[in-house]
């Protein structure tokens, strides 16, 4: 079975986050119980020494640090009592009174046996610490029994002479249940935190899990369909963050896709209309042959023979056009004059612009000279081409200026006609294959739209570029930018 998108990252932050807390909480844990345990030590060492303390008191008073009571001389509750009083801690249970003795004070002869006393906790002070002379012989306190923690010891010093010993059994880990139910409370707490935790953790992840996943999966339906060529699918989405720049270069590629399958038909319908033109008016002129409507001349054959060259020169552009699309226009760069090559390309066209009522010419005064490494024959087809779309789209009386000119690495053609001019939204589109920017005009006054297009096709294979604009002279102003070296440029 297929883990869908969102329960994969909700699973994934679920765990991050469930590791995080219980790790988290169960070094708490760990520190707490730790830091308990040593607070605990900490405090048991003070009363030890305290303990030491009264016990050095009380020898002062005494009056006497040599002679020091026999065994179970000294009154171990009467000291015990004295620090519960010192630190307000119970260190030890009261004795019940047996009799031996004066009874405690306000204690009254009922006749009773008295009630019997809460029992000391297994780890009260008074049940681990005991006395011993300075000779290792014990003079008060419980038998202490070996464990796997060394005794603390502490000697009683009075007036600098070391005259007993005070030995104490540290406390287990956790000396009692009080102590205990108090850790059992923290980690209590602990856990109801970490629990709380993660089902936060939990809603989160689910949330933000539907968050991403949501507009993926409008993403992978829409990537979908336009596999399948639905090419006017668009996803919407409003968010700022990187899916919505995903969201929005998936519609970019759509909207681009779709225009380029436009360009695709139109380009496949405008070269079938194309084509289809000379080959009618050549089947026409062969069919009148065959009938004998028209009889077979010289000029017939020579009328063949034209359509036949204009069928060649279109199925030529088309493929160098082809080509430029698939790799760069094999070019054979030479040294040359780009105005000597301008120069020629105005002398071609001198009869042609005469005879349409042009004026054809430079548009100021030219430089000597302009030496470059060009393709000669690629730059004599920009020009004518670029030429002959001014002189036939300009009415009469007209003017056509061209202008050569170096800015650094860079030399730059211009080619100024007077009008009519182009608009600026068929000025974008202006070097596409079989673009017209009037789809009236026939095939004799608007050509086969393929001119301008080889235009940008050679610059592109010298490295430069072609755009056009609104010229000064009211009509289209179409400039190429052409490297000085084309030498070492790679498409």
């Amino acid at each position: 079975m297929r883990i869908r998108l969102i329960h994969t990252l909700a699973l994934w932050l679920l765990a991050t986050v469930g590791v995080s807390v219980l790790a988290m909480g169960g070094v708490t844990a760990w520190n707490l119980r730790e830091g308990f345990s040593a607070y605990l030590q900490a405090r048991d060492i003070e009363r030890l020494d305290k303990f030491v303390e009264l016990i050095v008191l009380r020898l002062d008073q005494a009056g006497s640090t040599e002679d020091l009571p026999e065994p179970g001389g000294l009154d171990m509750p009467s000291l015990l009592r004295e620090l519960q009083r010192l630190d307000g801690t119970l260190v030890d249970a009261p004795r019940a009174h047996t009799g031996q003795g004066p009874p405690s004070p306000g204690a009254r002869d009922t006749g009773r046996p008295p009630p019997p006393r809460r029992q000391a906790p297994v780890d009260a002070f008074g049940d681990r610490v005991a006395v011993f002379d300075a000779n290792g012989r014990q003079l008060a306190g419980p038998p202490l029994r070996a464990g796997a923690t060394p005794l603390i010891e502490r000697p009683v010093r009075v007036q600098g002479q070391v005259v007993a010993l005070v030995r104490m059994r540290p406390m287990d880990p956790v000396p009692d249940a009080n102590d205990a139910r108090f850790l059992q409370r923290q980690y209590q707490g602990i856990a109801a935190v970490a629990a709380a935790l993660i089902l936060l953790a939990l809603i989160s992840a689910w949330w933000l899990a539907r968050q991403w996943a949501k507009p993926l999966a409008a993403v992978q339906q829409a990537t979908a369909r336009i596999a399948r060529g639905e090419l006017n699918v668009r996803v919407p989405s409003a968010r700022k963050d990187e899916i919505g720049d995903v969201v929005r270069n998936v519609n970019l590629m759509a909207e681009s896709l779709q225009k380029i399958e436009g360009a695709r038909r139109r380009w496949i319908a405008d070269m079938s209309h194309e084509l289809r033109t000379p080959l009618a008016a050549l089947r026409g002129e062969i069919e009148a042959l065959v009938d004998g409507i028209r009889p077979l001349s010289q000029a017939a054959v020579l009328s063949l023979r034209d359509d036949a060259q204009r069928l060649g020169v279109l199925i030529d552009d088309l493929h160098l056009l082809a080509m430029s699309d698939l790799q760069r226009l094999p070019c054979h760069m030479v040294e040359t004059d780009a105005v000597a090559a301008v120069g020629d390309a105005l002398k071609g066209f001198e009869t042609r612009a005469a005879t349409a009522g042009l004026s054809l010419g430079w548009a100021s005064t030219p430089p000597a000279s302009l030496r470059v490494y060009w393709d000669p024959e690629r730059i004599h087809q920009l020009l004518a081409n670029l030429l002959e779309n001014s002189l036939r789209y300009t009415d009469r009386p007209g003017r056509v200026e061209v202008s050569a000119e170096r800015s650094g690495d860079t030399v730059r053609i211009t080619i100024n006609d007077s009008g009519p001019g182009v608009g600026p939204e068929d000025q974008l589109h202006l070097f596409e294959p079989l673009y017209r920017g009037d789809s009236a005009r026939s095939r004799n006054t608007g050509g086969s739209g393929l001119g301008l297009a080889i235009c940008a096709a050679i610059v592109g294979a010298h490295g430069g570029s072609i755009q056009a604009q609104s010229s000064p002279l009211g009509g289209l102003q179409v400039t190429a930018s052409l490297p000085v070296d084309a030498r070492g440029h790679k498409s």
